[in-house]
């Protein structure tokens, strides 16, 4: 169907909605996880991607959740990659898999830099396919399989703690923001921690969410001049996790970290004149901060003691439309030095194509999954979390094919050199978004009122 969203009286947004299971039913949850490694040869090196990669430093993985009630079956799964470019095809094949319908599957990256990339193709250039690609989706279709053939009963709890081992990161920079190290400016703390255990207790899967960039070694040359593979600071968090818990899958997602560096990085100051790479020193502040954030998802799952063993499972989700731009050149000096165009020449934005905005919501009893297609800023995460009709709520976002930054008004205000330049206009893809998963909530609340009476 297709309506339109209100706010503040105007017109901003035209929201495109489906969803599944619209007689979802109760049922006793069983639960399988697994993971499988996303292999890549050693005639592939040194890939020559954005960056050169010498070598793999450690494994990067394909993880899988599934969940299943015996009326229907949900999947959440994790690649430890930069972004889903082809996830349409990734998408239909875990679909294909588990037999289940695209809206029952959240599918995300956990925008690993430090991993080569599924496409190629530079600016302005249509994307083409590279071998990593059919890497990826074999041990991901592996991975949903292995998790999909080890279901077993299982109770599901949420708990959420406190990490700080993130920082906004639009920093003043000679007269334009760029990114830095900005302490004072807006950063949500929050670890949300979906905890999936045996009846007697024991950990199957433990899904994580928080909002920072997995990017300590991003760029940070520490073999033969050039970087290696890492799963960095996602994957890292994984491994500690699981081997807290073994046997367990271990899956982190990146939450609203649009504007959300690590704490401290391997390549400090990236932006400015004085950059500096710490080189093979930088494994050491990774291991430090992925311990930090590791230990706040270990402490928040042993803590976690409401588990549930009868679920609903329900997915839906919707497509956001918002006006867009573009950047064309003009005489004179720009508004900001950030809006200069190539060769420096000065651009002005102008109207362009709308933009949309893919979003899946899942729920697991009161429990929201809202992931989005795109890189939310700080603020755009906080309202779509006071809008949510529910208190349990963890915000994925680097879905499939995303559509990069989604700033807040703040970083458009300032700009942000992510907002500077981007695509969507201003003022309609927070509220937007917000008002879409609140949509989507909305569809879902009766029915899990009357599945559960």
């Amino acid at each position: 169907m297709k309506i339109h969203l209100l706010y503040r009286g105007a017109v901003l947004a035209a929201l495109a909605v489906s969803s599944t299971l619209v007689f979802a039913q109760a049922g006793s949850l069983r639960a399988g996880a697994a993971k499988v490694e996303l292999s890549i040869p050693a005639s592939m090196f040194p890939i020559t991607d954005k960056q050169k990669f010498a070598d793999v430093h450690d494994p990067i993985y394909a993880r899988a959740l599934v969940l299943d009630n015996g009326h229907s079956k949900v999947a959440l799964i994790v690649l430890e990659v930069t972004q889903l470019t082809f996830g349409a095809e990734l998408v239909q094949a875990a679909s294909d898999e588990l037999k289940i319908p695209a809206a029952n599957i959240i599918l995300c990256g956990t925008h690993n830099h430090n991993s080569p990339s599924l496409n190629g193709g530079g600016f302005g250039q249509a994307p083409t396919k590279l071998p990593f690609f059919d890497i990826v989706k074999k041990s991901m279709i592996e991975a949903a399989r292995q998790a999909n053939a080890n279901l077993q009963p299982a109770r599901i709890g949420f708990g959420t703690g406190k990490a700080y081992v993130n920082t906004n990161r639009d920093q003043k920079i000679g007269d334009a923001y760029h990114m830095g190290y900005a302490p004072e400016g807006p950063s949500d703390k929050t670890v949300a921690v979906i905890s999936v255990t045996k009846p007697t207790g024991e950990p199957i899967a433990i899904y994580a969410n928080y909002p920072v960039h997995s990017v300590v070694m991003f760029l940070s040359k520490t073999k033969d001049g050039m970087t290696e593979v890492t799963s960095d600071l996602a994957g890292w968090t994984s491994n500690y996790v699981e081997a807290h818990f073994p046997g367990a899958v271990g899956l982190f997602t990146m939450g609203p970290a649009g504007d959300q560096n690590p704490l401290f990085m391997s390549t400090y100051n990236q932006d400015a004149p004085d950059v500096h790479d710490e080189g093979t020193a930088g494994w050491g502040i990774l291991d430090v901060l992925s311990r930090r954030l590791g230990e706040e998802v270990v402490r928040v799952t042993r803590n976690i003691q409401n588990t549930q063993d009868k679920v609903v499972l329900w997915g839906g989700q919707a497509t956001v439309t918002c006006p867009g731009r573009k950047f064309v050149p003009i005489g004179g000096q720009p508004a900001q030095p950030a809006q200069r165009g190539p060769n420096n020449a000065p651009m002005q934005a102008v109207d362009g194509d709308p933009v949309n905005i893919n979003i899946g919501l899942l729920m697991i009893n009161d429990i929201a999954i809202a992931g989005a297609a795109a890189e939310l800023f700080n603020d755009v995460g906080q309202q779509i979390k006071r809008e949510s009709i529910f208190d349990h709520i963890v915000i994925p976002t680097l879905l499939p094919d995303d559509v990069g930054y989604v700033p807040s008004d703040l970083a458009f205000t300032l700009p942000s050199q992510m907002a500077a330049r981007n695509r969507l206009k201003p003022g309609c893809a927070a509220p937007a978004l917000a008002g879409a998963f609140n949509k989507l909530e909305k569809e879902y609340l009766p029915i899990y009122q009357a599945a559960t009476k």
